[in-house]
This record gives structure tokens, sequence and C-alpha cells, in this order.
């Protein structure tokens, strides 16, 4: 899982003259990730947030959050209290999200959008870009392990190998010839021989 800690400098210590609106600096992923927004770097000290809209950008539905009338001390926990300072609760929290690119395109570009309406009147309108980029082939074998192999002619030597992705489970046939094998074994002999050499 990643973090993308969200954070307003325009919001460190004074309280909100006006609402603002702010664009971060975007960020990019591979693949399907799993994204922590950890938006308790955003300062409450002067106007407190009341409500948080959040919109993933992926056409997800949109989250809303409001801030507690009366904290229940019993069945919530003060961390964010003790590590941020952010007395009797807050919507400010860590949201998480996962992400899955579209099969058609190889960049996935889209904006995450964090709505949030202080006590005060004003609100703040932060942007969050992501690029999503497909993964490659390579990418998405990662370990493998071996589920079955064949032999094709005792004379050939030929193999075929079903080889697994430890990563997605996803399953590669793949085809050995007799010559590949053979300079493999070598290589295998020649590296023991040395292994065993420099233990002795």
């Amino acid at each position: 899982m990643s973090n993308i800690f969200i954070k307003l400098p325009a919001l460190s210590g004074t309280a909100l003259q006006s609402s603002i609106s702010a664009t971060l600096e975007e960020v990019t992923f591979k693949g399907a990730p799993s994204i922590m927004f950890v938006l308790t770097g955003i300062d409450e000290s002067k106007s407190k947030a009341l409500t948080l809209d959040i919109n993933w950008g992926d056409n997800s539905n949109i989250e809303y959050y409001q801030r507690d009338v009366v904290y229940d001390y019993r069945e919530q926990s003060i961390l964010n209290e003790v590590l941020y300072g952010k007395i009797g609760g807050s919507v400010l929290e860590e949201y998480e999200h996962t992400y899955t690119p579209t099969l058609s395109t190889q960049v996935t570009s889209l904006s995450v959008q964090f709505l949030i309406y202080f006590n005060d009147g004003f609100f703040a309108n932060i942007f969050q870009p992501i690029r999503l980029l497909k993964e490659s082939y390579y990418d998405s074998i990662e370990k493998l392990g071996i589920l079955n192999t064949q032999m094709i002619g005792t004379s050939a030597s030929n193999t075929i190998a079903n080889l697994q992705s430890r990563f997605n489970k996803r399953t590669y046939t793949t085809f050995f010839d007799k010559d590949w094998l053979q300079q493999l074994a070598s290589r295998l002999n020649k590296y023991n021989e040395f292994f065993i050499y420099k233990i002795c």
C-alpha cells in the first residue's frame, strides 16, 4: 500500500480568510495500487473541518463524512488527538482507495478531489492528480512457481512447463527446447562445481 500525505501550507497556524482551491503535484503508480490518503497533516488549530466530500475520480461513489457532534471516547480512538492535536476528533483522517487502470489504455490520468468545509464558513477544494500506468507483461509475472511439466518425445527432450505467477495467480505456458535445457544444465554444473570448491 502506498501513502499520499495531503497538506495545505495556506492553513499552517492561520485561519482561512477565504475559500481556497489547490492542485497538488501529480503522483504516478504502476498497476492497480491501493492508496492511503493521509489528511491528518491539514492544520485545524484555527478552523475545524466539519465535513469532507471525497470524489475518487474513477467513477466510484462519492463519499461523505462529517464531524461528530459528540465525540464518544469509549468507541473511538484518541490516537489522532495524541499524535496530531485534533481534540474532539476530526474528519481529516486516513482514507484508503484501490484503483484499477482501464484495460484499453496504457496510461490513465485521474484527479482525486477533497472538498473540506470548515466551521468559519469557508471551504478548501484540494485536487490530487494521479497517473496510473498499465503493468507490462513482466511486471505482472513477478515470481513464478512451476505447476507442472511435460516432456515431448524421449529423444528430443523438449519440455513444456506451466508456470504460475505468485503475484496474480495467472498461468503462463512456456516451451523449453533441448539446446536451451542443455545450456542451462551446463551452467548449473559449473556453478555447483565452483560453489563446492569455495566451500571445501
